[in-house]
């Protein structure tokens, strides 16, 4: 294969698999929204699926490398569907854990309604949107959008509880808001790897914090030379903000 088939089959596989994603992310929100048991029960019905496209974009990524990429676009974007498959893998996951929270303590004694969660749900799955609106339409403003927004995701991660539930020992709710914010935690350092992954293919003089040593090891295992530009280094420092796991509850 030339290199735009294996480009347009990894645009393929990652359309499938974003897809698979956001529909776990967007039910896992809506699960606790809504306090819904259907949604949250879709949530983790689509991971043997996900499995198998991550593990076909990780096959043509190296394909694709190993068979010779026309240009540097062609050779940043390979890079970048390497990365963003693997976010939206831990995203589903993140999802799941959301999803099986909300069963959890709804099928023992409901839940209590959180507006700061909810709205944290919200602002992430849009953010989640974007990336793959980015993804498709090839929009570096909705990444950079994305990226723009880090203040106001570690503003969120930072509220903290202001009544006396947040001096006792947590219960089923503080344990069950601590679970779905470490979540959307998790899925929000996820969204900001992926802009930053697609500013590196889209822009090429942004560089991708995501793209893992062994990664780089596993495309290059058959590879004895790779396109040289000095806007495809792959290696930064990660920003922290998105990182940390939050320990803080909220007050609702």
């Amino acid at each position: 294969m030339n290199s735009q088939v294996y480009i347009h089959a990894l645009r393929v596989q990652l359309l499938a698999m974003s897809r698979l994603s956001q529909r776990a992310l967007d039910y896992s929100v809506k699960g606790y929204e809504l306090r819904n048991l259907d949604f949250a029960r879709q949530v983790d019905t689509a991971n043997e699926d996900l499995e198998q496209h991550y593990r076909r974009i990780r096959e043509l990524c190296r394909e694709a490398v190993n068979g010779g990429i026309a240009n540097v676009s062609d050779f940043r974007f390979a890079f970048a569907a390497l990365s963003v498959a693997a976010a939206l893998r831990v995203t589903y996951s993140a999802a799941v854990e959301i999803a099986q929270g909300t069963i959890r303590l709804f099928e023992s004694k409901g839940i209590e309604r959180c507006l700061p969660l909810e709205k944290l749900g919200q602002t992430v799955n849009a953010w989640m949107r974007l990336c793959i609106i980015a993804l498709f339409e090839r929009n570096a403003g909705h990444a950079l959008t994305v990226l723009r927004n880090e203040k106001e995701a570690v503003q969120l991660f930072e509220l903290r509880a202001s009544d006396s539930r947040s001096q006792r020992t947590a219960g089923p709710q503080e344990s069950f808001e601590r679970t779905v914010m470490e979540g959307l935690a998790e899925v929000a350092k996820q969204v900001h790897e992926m802009a930053s992954s697609l500013l590196f293919w889209l822009e090429g003089n942004r560089m991708s914090p995501v793209i893992s040593i062994t990664d780089v090891r596993y495309l290059a295992r058959e590879v004895p030379r790779a396109p040289q530009e000095k806007d495809t280094a792959l290696y930064i420092h990660s920003k922290q903000g998105l990182g940390a796991k939050p320990s803080q509850s909220f007050s609702c």
